[in-house]
């Protein structure tokens, strides 16, 4: 589930500001100490070297819903891997599968920004609760007519854009909730363990699907995620929440509160460098995802259980670099790691796309997804230990904007050209372009090199 410089595509241009341009706000006071006994209390000294390697775990808030997040995942996990298979047995089109993918996704092209203004302006757990309970209806109807046999590609596309909407409602809460969660020290620690139970669920839900798919089972793998939701959204609805003194809601109009969050993106360099640089893997590299398909059946000839067991080692690399991120680097990493994970990336999609040997395959995808990882738990990181908390929900949309809106763009790119040449030329296509734009910022950007979030907090509280 966030560059400019001269290399990415810059994305739609915003709605031009009014005139003449309200003035700017009041800095935001910094962030109070939690007070103690609240969910995101700092852990004493006695807690020694887990204090240090994984203090966001010794939060119980934080732990609860980290739990909730992942099994939730792993129900999503075993849908979304049905789902696929489901498309492909009924239109045997590796277009369509590029086209259901877009469909999922439009929503957060279309509705990030007001998810983010909506971040700052309600409970976010109360939104999470509803967006939590909407999924779990679109997966439960899903697997009942799937089971009844009257399943067909309109229904699936009908049901994947509602479900996109709930997503794309939610992502920008659920971004901001774990940094209200723990301390500012540990909001590096607490994104890349969410990004380790992220990809430990990727490990597991996509095998519990395979065996489930090739057991004749579509239906079980979908209605997973019914039942997974369900248990996220009671999770959410008993998670004890302090509210910090220093978050204010925005009470202005949906239009100055949006447009507050982009002038603040505007006027930070190093914030809108991110956000855009955001735009080249949703472009060129994440639609490898929805192809995955195309090569356990036609390419590697490895049918189902093979799709869990690629899916899955995307899972294992991720889960690697989600760990070592949060253990060696808990403060979240530097702008140099994002510039190397997204070269990484780059390289291994490129060596999956040629591979015709399993092991070779599977090893390329785990290299990709422990680059994956750390790339969008650095950048996420980074933005939001250099955003204030009033706005953080609303820059962390236009991050999300970038990072997953467009990728239906990317996912019809590469399905129209994975279906005309092949696709092999749409990956390796992908994975070139991004090494050459990575390389172009690298030079014409350097102040991405040394972005620190450590030196990017005290900078700000200073």
């Amino acid at each position: 589930m966030t560059d400019p410089g001269p290399a990415p595509p810059e994305p739609a241009p915003a709605p031009p500001e009014p005139a003449p341009a309200p003035p700017e706000p009041a800095p935001a006071p910094p962030e109070p100490a939690p007070a103690p006994g609240s969910p995101t209390a700092a852990v004493g000294p006695s807690s020694g070297r887990l204090a240090d390697r994984v203090p966001a775990l010794l939060v119980p808030a934080y732990r609860r819903f980290l739990g909730g997040v992942f099994v939730a995942n792993v129900g999503s996990w075993m849908q979304s891997t049905a789902q696929g298979w489901l498309v492909l047995q009924l239109t045997n089109s590796p277009g369509l599968l590029g086209l259901t993918s877009a469909v999922g996704t439009f929503p957060i092209l279309f509705l990030s920004l007001l998810a983010g203004v909506l971040a700052d302006r309600v409970d976010r757990r109360r939104l999470l609760v509803a967006t939590s309970v909407a999924s779990a209806l679109v997966a439960g109807l899903l697997a009942l007519l799937v089971l009844s046999g009257l399943v067909a590609f309109w229904h699936v596309l009908v049901l994947v854009l509602m479900a996109g909407v709930a997503q794309a409602l939610s992502t920008p809460a659920s971004q901001a909730l774990v940094s209200s969660l723990v301390g500012r020290e540990a909001i590096g620690n607490a994104v890349a363990l969410s990004a380790a139970q992220f990809n430990l669920s990727r490990i597991i839900g996509p095998a519990l699907a395979g065996v489930a798919i090739a057991a004749g089972g579509i239906a079980v793998a979908i209605g997973a995620g019914f039942v997974a939701y369900v248990v996220l959204a009671v999770v959410l609805a008993t998670l004890p929440m302090v509210q910090p003194a220093a978050m204010v809601r925005a009470e202005a109009g949906l239009w100055a509160n949006l447009m507050d969050g982009i002038r603040y993106a505007r006027r930070d360099e190093s914030v809108a460098l991110l956000v855009l640089l955001a735009a080249v893997p949703a472009l060129f590299v994440l639609n490898y995802l929805v192809l995955l398909p195309v090569y356990a059946r036609d390419i590697l000839g490895i049918g189902a259980p093979g799709l869990g067991v690629l899916t899955a080692g995307i899972g294992v690399g991720a889960l690697g670099g989600a760990l070592l991120v949060a253990v060696l680097r808990p403060s979240g990493g530097s702008g140099r790691l994002v510039l190397l994970g997204l070269a990484g990336a780059s390289v291994a999609l490129i060596v999956f796309a040629l591979s015709r040997f399993v092991p070779l395959s599977v090893l390329a995808l785990a290299l990709l997804g422990a680059c994956q990882v750390t790339y969008y738990t650095t950048t996420n990181t980074l933005i939001q230990v250099m955003v204030p908390a009033r706005l953080r929900g609303r820059v962390l949309s236009l991050y999300i904007l970038t990072s997953w809106g467009f990728m239906p763009l990317g996912n019809l790119i590469a399905g129209a050209v994975a279906e005309q040449l092949g696709a092999t030329v749409a990956l390796v296509g992908g994975g070139l372009l991004t090494l050459a734009i990575v390389g172009i910022v690298a030079v014409a950007r350097p102040s991405l090199r040394h972005l620190h979030p450590g030196a990017v907090a005290r900078a700000r509280s200073g």
